[in-house]
């Protein structure tokens, strides 16, 4: 199961979901719990289906960082996901829940990403402090370059789930893959996952 989700225009190509590093020095290095929250948000109020031009979806995250993620904060550590679910619930209309690792063992994990995503809202991850890291492999559209490592102390947008518990998530511009069961032994300090409808 994979969502189509966001295709963003630009002069340069396509973006498949947005990029921090396209929001300026006090995005940049602490701004991928926002570009995650934006993203999802556009994609629940049917605004980007299909295509998206840059400036329109600059707009609405430049709009949304102002009035909520930035306005009086420092986000120098990102944005906490139990203040992200909050935001999304608010913004949304549908319930958000933050589901720490502690409670996400891989089967459930699987579980709750494949209702979500059944339900039709992408799943943001946060990836937590960890010296191991969660491998991951992303080909950027605009460019077909394809970047392989390890991530850690970042957020993903999970679009996609398969059978064989393969996951498709957007970042930093990118259509990237990971393994579910790596990625619920990786998911480290702080890590977990913000689901919609989540019931325990």
């Amino acid at each position: 199961m994979e969502l189509g989700y966001l295709k963003i225009k630009t002069g340069s190509g396509y973006l498949y979901g947005g990029d921090q590093k396209l929001f300026g020095k006090a995005v940049s290095s602490s701004g991928c719990g926002m570009i995650a929250a934006c993203d999802v948000l556009l994609w629940l109020s049917g605004k980007a289906c299909g295509e998206i031009p840059f400036p329109e979806y600059a707009a609405f995250a430049e709009k949304l960082r102002d009035e909520t993620f930035y306005k009086g904060r420092r986000n120098f550590l990102g944005i906490f996901p139990r203040r992200l679910a909050k935001i999304l619930t608010e913004k949304s209309g549908r319930k958000f829940s933050y589901i720490p690792e502690q409670k996400l063992h891989e089967k459930k994990l699987e579980e709750i990403i494949f209702r979500s995503l059944n339900s039709g809202a992408p799943v943001i991850v946060r990836v937590g402090f960890s010296f191991k890291g969660l491998p991951y492999k992303i080909k950027y559209p605009a460019s077909g370059k394809v970047r392989t490592g390890k991530m850690s102390w970042h957020y993903i947008t999970v679009t996609g789930i398969s059978k064989g518990g393969v996951l498709t998530f957007s970042s930093w511009g990118g259509r990237g893959t990971a393994d579910c069961r790596a990625l619920s032994k990786s998911f480290g300090f702080t890590g977990g996952i913000i689901a919609a409808d989540y019931l325990s």
